[in-house]
């Protein structure tokens, strides 16, 4: 394979999340190839990665702030992406979340603030601040 694209690594991480259970449906097939679509992954290192899926290390990000970047530009990503919309984005999220750290008992309310304040378009700092005060 030839040089990886500058996200290879993270696209190598959500096909494994994805994959976790050695299945994949059709929507998330869809998914998968739109969202290498959006972050530049080459067909060539699509496919490389899609049969390697499994050598991909899953690396939770070690702080808070971190996991916050992360979360900000996955719900970005999946909110902007016309394929997938509803429960769907919902349930990606969800999965995403935990698999980057968040603590399964927040990740639902994580989620659901994440996708209403990342309509109003802000930036990352501001979206950060708002999931810092999700309960104040």
């Amino acid at each position: 394979m030839k040089s990886e694209s500058t996200y290879h690594y993270q696209f190598g991480a959500i096909v494994k999340i994805t994959l976790r259970d050695g299945k994949i449906s059709d929507e998330e097939k869809t998914f998968l190839s739109h969202l290498a679509t959006i972050m530049e992954i080459p067909k060539e290192e699509y496919d490389h990665i899609m049969q390697n899926y499994i050598t991909y290390p899953l690396e939770p990000t070690t702080t808070y702030n971190d996991r916050l970047g992360s979360m900000y530009t996955l719900t970005k990503l999946i909110s902007d992406d016309k394929t997938i919309s509803g429960e769907q984005q919902t349930f990606w999220l969800e999965r995403m979340a935990k698999a980057i750290g968040f603590t399964p008992g927040n990740v639902k309310y994580i989620v659901a603030k994440s996708l209403a304040v990342i309509e109003k378009r802000i930036d990352q700092e501001t979206y950060k601040e708002e999931i810092r005060n999700i309960n104040k």
